[in-house]
């Protein structure tokens, strides 16, 4: 196993842990179905998206698709290959989306801030890695302080950070990609706070 597959591994079980024990959604008998669906996705989401931003190298090696060793996995396909998910389960279960993601979106930056230190090993988007590893822990211990807003907070902030950072990047379709998502990440952050106070007001009134 490589490093970088090691530390995905260990982001893994930390987040597994986290959730177990922060849990107060999903009823403990679906957890682990849950969990692992969640996983599922976002890991096919990652592999995708990292993919379509190498597209021309897999078009010509279609057998290294799947081999995923030594990395090619891209985070912000993860989230969305996540959230595609638990939109699916939310309407499903009829389970209010925002308060899943709040019940388990705080440990998400630690797990990106290890998966960076795996990017750096691998000697992958070098400069940018090192920004992000840091500006993820600093993410984190923010979400560790506040009580609401979690999810908002969140995508408002990685993703500020994350169109910053997308200009290091040498690659056009990953540079335009990135923007796009980030700014659709901005975007709906600023909606879920409005949409929070909007309701806050209403039930006061």
């Amino acid at each position: 196993m490589s490093i970088y597959g090691l530390l995905i591994g260990v982001a893994i079980v930390i987040f597994i842990n986290y959730f177990q024990k922060n849990n107060k959604i999903i009823p403990k008998s679906k957890e682990n179905i849950f969990l692992f669906f969640l996983i599922i996705f976002t890991f096919i989401g990652a592999r995708l998206y990292f993919v379509l931003t190498q597209l021309s190298f897999f078009v010509a090696h279609p057998n290294q698709i799947l081999n995923t060793r030594g990395g090619g996995l891209g985070f912000l396909g993860g989230i969305i290959g996540a959230t595609l998910f638990l939109l699916i389960y939310s309407k499903i279960n009829k389970i209010n989306f925002i308060k899943l993601t709040d019940s388990f979106i705080t440990i998400v930056p630690l797990g990106q801030a290890l998966g960076r230190i795996g990017n750096w090993i691998n000697q992958e988007i070098y400069p940018v890695c090192i920004y992000e590893f840091f500006l993820n822990l600093g993410l984190f211990f923010l979400l560790l302080k506040i009580k609401k807003n979690k999810t908002a907070t969140y995508l408002i902030v990685y993703s500020c950070f994350r169109f910053i950072l997308e200009f290091a990047r040498s690659d056009a379709l990953v540079y335009h990609l990135g923007h796009i998502i980030s700014l659709i990440g901005i975007l709906l952050g600023i909606i879920i706070i409005s949409n929070d106070k909007y309701l806050s007001r209403r039930q006061s009134s």
